[in-house]
């Protein structure tokens, strides 16, 4: 008797187990693929937060930009032409076009208005700027064409960065300092920031198709689509000589 109990033990033992409802959802949903947004629909769901002087959703064609100097006396580098200028005064004040406020793209109508240009005059202003950085490139050891910076003054570099294809827009331009040190090494260049707010997917992570109809997209039933959430970063504007 105690043989024939303890082969029914084994046996319920090698019996697997259901999973849980909830859990085969899950597994289900993770096994399958995520269908993307394309960028049309990305940038509706960004809407106003898109700003060009600070973003683009294509890589720029040039990623290095114009040098800063002084801690904030609005003498800045001069913009290479292609984007609008990183800093404005005090007294900015440009209304964006037309059309009623809802009906704005802004990721299309507010963008850059250089690269919407023909190819044609933007390859030449490419070339333009290509002759303009041979033909004014100072001598080395001479230090033309270059301010000297002051002892408490930190310098610093208007540059693109990639945040890779999880984000949207993917590029941003921010400021980057250029030294580390200064008032004769005792104090630090460090950069100051403002926030601005960007799109990031969450790899593997879905959501229903349903839930995206308020924004135009439609999907077969139980279909999935790539889940975007957003996310605020830091963008370096300036910087300065301090002690921390």
């Amino acid at each position: 008797m105690r043989s024939i109990l303890l082969a029914v033990c084994v046996f319920l033992l090698a019996v697997p187990k259901p999973f849980p409802v909830g859990a085969l959802s899950y597994l289900r949903n993770r096994a399958k693929k995520c269908a993307t947004l394309p960028d049309p629909v990305l940038s509706d769901i960004l809407g106003p937060a898109f700003n060009s002087r600070y973003m683009s959703i294509d890589r720029p064609p040039v990623m290095e930009d114009e040098p800063i100097h002084g801690n904030g006396d609005g003498k800045r580098g001069v913009t290479n032409g292609l984007y609008p200028s990183f800093y404005v005064d005090e007294n900015h004040a440009v209304e964006l076009g037309n059309n009623p406020a809802w009906a704005v793209n802004h990721a299309v109508e507010t963008d850059n208005p250089v690269l919407r240009k023909p190819r044609s005059a933007y390859n030449a202003l490419l070339n333009d700027m290509g002759k303009e950085s041979g033909s004014s490139r100072p001598i080395r050891g001479r230090g033309q064409n270059k301010p000297i910076a002051k002892p408490w003054e930190c310098e610093g570099k208007i540059r693109w960065i990639d945040l890779g294809h999880e984000y949207f827009p993917r590029y941003l331009r921010t400021v980057e300092c250029v030294k580390k040190s200064c008032w004769y090494g005792h104090y630090h260049c460090v950069p100051r920031s403002f926030t601005v707010k960007v799109l990031r997917r969450r790899t593997g992570e879905c959501v229903p198709a349903e839930q995206l109809k308020n924004i135009g997209v439609d999907g077969l039933p139980g279909e999935l689509r790539e889940l975007w959430v957003w996310e605020e970063r830091a963008v370096n504007f300036c910087c300065d000589c301090a002690a921390h």
